[in-house]
């Protein structure tokens, strides 16, 4: 995954600003969120470097609304929400643009290059999680690698923590069988 990009600041500019006090807060957010944050958009695009555009385009959100904010728990709970919905999209247009590509060249397809160093196993599950529906993926995504409670979970997806558990339980039943298929195809 690589360290988070380098930040640089001017520090004559924001002082002329005043904003010198709120560079530190947003630097101390993007020290504290970028990993967890970029592990999220990773698992949702399976690529790096769209991961990392994803969750630089959620800072700039961030930072452009920042005087709306209470405190930097609201604002990592924004930065979640606006990764999660930025993934979302993104995928959106990916699923757009593979269905006219499959329109125009009936043969192609993508395959998602998985991370160095994986397990069979776990690329594997990384394949079955990213074939889950959207919500499905995002709540499995967020329950146990963001490790985020189901209430936060509801917050971030914008739903019911019933929808949540729903979800939850429909993408465990199909990964189980998902994998247990894979086991039995495999012997």
């Amino acid at each position: 995954m690589g360290n988070p990009p380098l930040v640089v600041q001017d520090r004559a500019t924001m002082a002329e600003s005043g904003s010198d006090d709120r560079a530190q807060q947003i630097a101390a957010l993007f020290g504290r969120d970028y990993e967890s944050l970029h592990r999220i958009a990773y698992v949702f695009v399976a690529n790096a470097g769209v991961a990392e555009e994803i969750v630089m385009e959620a800072f700039v959100k961030v930072f452009s609304g920042w005087h709306r904010f209470r405190s930097v728990e609201h604002k990592s709970a924004y930065l979640r929400q606006v990764v999660v919905n930025l993934c979302r999209a993104r995928l959106r247009r990916q699923t757009v643009e593979q269905r006219v590509n499959e329109a125009t060249h009936h043969d192609r397809t993508r395959a998602v290059s998985p991370e160095s160093g994986a397990s069979d196993l776990q690329l594997d599950l990384w394949n079955a999680v990213r074939r889950l529906p959207h919500r499905q993926r995002a709540a499995v995504v967020l329950r146990y690698l963001a490790d985020m409670s189901e209430r936060e979970i509801a917050e971030t997806l914008d739903c019911s923590i019933g929808t949540v558990k729903s979800q939850l339980s429909r993408a465990r039943s199909k990964l189980g069988a998902g994998m247990a298929t894979e086991e039995v195809s495999d012997e």
